[in-house]
């Protein structure tokens, strides 16, 4: 058992390595990790998340100071989430978390507890 257990495992790594929605999406993590565009916009949203909440220590959320600072961190956040490398890596992203959900629902599926919801329409 122990050692079907281990084989099993083995290909499933295996499997996982080359997936191609695994490959590409390293190679879009690659690309936008190694984007001087991409680590500049980064930084404004860092710069711009850190006034933010340096503002809100002495105003609060509604103040005129704190919304103006909070439309400009939108707009770095914005321009990181709208880049195009940015959106490559969010979409394959989406497929390998979809790939893992569904790996995860064959193995642990059996083992978690149904919610309430499903008690009801089930």
């Amino acid at each position: 058992m122990e050692t079907e257990l281990s084989l099993a495992l083995s290909q499933l790594s295996d499997a996982l390595k080359s997936d191609p929605r695994i490959s590409a999406l390293n190679q879009a993590e690659e690309a936008l990790y190694n984007s001087p565009e991409v680590i500049e916009l980064a930084k404004k949203k860092d710069a711009a998340e850190q006034a933010y909440e340096d503002c809100l220590v002495y105003h609060k959320e509604k103040d005129p100071e704190a919304l103006a600072i909070q439309h400009q961190l939108y707009q770095a956040k914005l321009a990181l989430d709208m880049h195009p490398l940015s959106q490559e890596y969010n979409a394959a992203y989406i497929l390998v978390r979809d790939l893992y959900m569904k790996i995860d629902d064959i193995l642990y599926g059996p083992f978690q507890k149904k919610s309430l919801f499903e008690g009801i329409n089930g």
